[in-house]
Parts: C-alpha cells; structure tokens; sequence
C-alpha cells in the first residue's frame, strides 16, 4: 500500500504500489485550510433545561434544539447531559444540574463508558449535520452538494453509534430514510422517544417506504416521518455480526453509514470499521463511510488521526477529509473536528 497528500493537504490512502516486504509507510495527515469550515448561518441551534410537561421527557433533564434549512418548525431532543461544546455565540445554553441521582442505566449489560456518552450533543454531530443539509454554506463542496442531493430525494442511511438521534432525525427531515442506531439503553431511552417527539402530526395518512419499515427492528417502535424524510430506531452493537442484526434486504440497500465519533476510543476503531467492511460487502449501492472525529487529549485511551487513518489503510480503503473546524470542550480546552469520507476503493 502507499499514502499520500492530495493536492491541498487531505489524506489519501491506497493500494495501487507493488507489494513490498516491509512495512507500509504510515499515513500522513494535514489539515487543508479550504476545508475549513465555522460554524453556518443556515442552522441555529440551543438548548434549554426540560420543562416538565411533556410525558416523553423523563429521559433526560435538558431539552436540545436545532433548526434545519427549509424546515418550518425546531427539532428537539431530550438529553441526560449538556452539550458539550455545540453552541456557539448567542445561542442558549443550560448549565449543569448536580442533583446526585444515582443513574438508572447503570446497572444495563450495555451500558458501558462509550455508551454514557452517547446521552449529550458532541460538536461532531452539528459538524455533519450542517455538512448534509446547508448548500449556501458548502456551496464550494462538490462531494458534500451531492451527498446532500441524494439525501433530498430519499437515500437510505444508516447511522451508527447515534446517541440521543440528533443527526438521523435531522437528516431524515431532510429527506433521508434513516435507521438510527446504538445500544439498546439508547435506542429504547432516548432515540426511539426523540423520534416520536420529532414525528409530523398527520395530516393524512402516510405509510413508510418498505427499506426503512423493515430496517426499523427496535421493539415497539415503528418509522416516524419527520419533515420530508422517515427514520428509525434499530439496536447494533458494534462488537455482533450485522447479519445477525440487520437483514441482508436492509444492508444490500444501504447508500450512506454516517458516525460521530465513532472512533473517539482505540479500541471502537476496529469494531466500527467491521461493521461498515460488512455493509461495504452487502450493499449493491457502492455505499461510502461518512464519519467525524474530534481531536480527545493523548493517551493509551483515546485515538488519533493516525490510528484511524492507518486501520483504514490496512484495509485497502482511502479516506478524505471533506471538512473540519477548531471546537472548545470545556477543560480539555481548544481541538478540532473532522469530517471524513472512507471508501472501499
């Protein structure tokens, strides 16, 4: 394999040299300063503390909110925790609650640090979100303006590591058909109440495409439309086989896997990378890995470009980062994050 630096600084990988005996040089990586991209117009978002009188809102203590290009009303999604790092200049924050609640999903089987995590708003999510629905802002972006075309007019998605469902829901009201995914702690407790949240009040009767309603395995839940798209919830867990969790008629399907960081762990590298290697070998629709990272402090916990961009050379993938922007995140003070897009070839 070699790696090189397209012209402007992304990191491109591939397998196109001789085979050699030693080792594959490492990946080199450098931020391209046209792919730099502050924070769009076109998306406001904020979040406030819950009010208490809605029934769903039990799961969490914070109310998020965002609103998209086109759409008439806010999104919003119930949060254990603030977001951390999302807002920016004016828009509304809510500060901490310290009320010393033991937390009810301690004790789950699933429930591990990873999975915590995933009940607040990371900058990684506005990133994409932003990235797959504001043309005005990425108007300089041909590969963003086309994902963001197919999203228009019904791709079918499939995210994982979702958390609380803030980009699947966005991206359906875009137009997407999204299957929202994680562990089943989040699915049941926070993706699968959002959606409902998020759902259209009917005006007529409208009935689900035949991919989403079958990709929509988490239990008691069926897709909800959501501006001019559907999504819905599905339990993955990263360490199973897709086949035993998603049919082959879903993942022979699948257009787009989006994740937000997904890959924040060394360890989640390889699992995340196993599962998308298996809708890669399923699906009929060439579909591309679409995936942020934020920049974490450096130890043997956390990864780094580095990691990822090697185990994605390891497979025979390439991987090019469309954009990314410096993030503040409380005491572990400034970083950046990024937008990648991982191919099988």
């Amino acid at each position: 394999m070699s790696s090189s630096i397209e012209e402007g600084g992304n990191a491109v990988l591939s397998n196109d040299a001789a085979p050699s005996a030693s080792p594959s040089p490492r990946p080199v990586f450098t931020a391209d300063r046209s792919r730099l991209y502050n924070v769009s117009s076109e998306i406001q978002c904020g979040e406030d503390h819950a009010s208490g009188d809605d029934d769903l809102e039990e799961y969490g203590a914070y109310m998020f909110y965002m609103t998209l290009p086109g759409l008439a009303r806010r999104l919003a999604f119930s949060c254990r925790d603030p977001s951390c790092g999302v807002l920016v200049n004016d828009e509304p924050s809510a500060e901490k609650i310290v009320d010393g609640r033991v937390d009810p999903f301690l004790f789950e089987p699933d429930y591990y640090l990873e999975a915590k995590t995933g009940f607040q708003v990371w900058p990684g999510s506005r990133l994409l979100v932003e990235a797959l629905t504001c043309p005005k802002s990425y108007s300089d972006c041909p590969k963003l303006l086309a994902w963001q075309n197919r999203l228009a007019c019904g791709a079918n998605v499939v995210e994982l590591g979702a958390g609380i469902g803030v980009v699947g829901a966005c991206l359906a009201a875009a137009g997407g058909n999204v299957v929202i995914t994680d562990l089943k702690t989040l699915v049941n407790n926070a993706i699968v109440p959002n959606l409902v949240r998020n759902g259209n009040e009917a005006v007529e009767e409208e009935y689900p495409p035949s991919w989403i309603k079958a990709a929509s395995t988490a239990r008691d839940s069926a897709p909800e439309k959501i501006g001019r798209g559907w999504a819905g919830g599905a339990v993955i867990d990263w360490n199973v086989p897709l086949d035993s969790q998603l049919s082959s008629g879903v993942t022979s399907d699948i257009d787009i896997v989006l994740g937000c960081d997904c890959f924040w762990m060394k360890k989640l590298i390889d699992p995340v990378l196993d599962i998308v290697s298996s809708v890669f070998a399923s699906s009929t629709k060439s579909p591309k890995f679409l995936v942020t990272y934020q920049i974490r402090g450096r130890n043997e916990v956390f990864s780094s470009i580095d990691d990822i961009l090697v185990a994605v050379q390891e497979r025979g993938w390439t991987a090019e980062c469309h954009a990314w922007r410096p993030v503040t995140i409380g005491e572990d003070g400034a970083n950046e994050v990024f937008l990648f897009e991982i191919s099988e070839k």
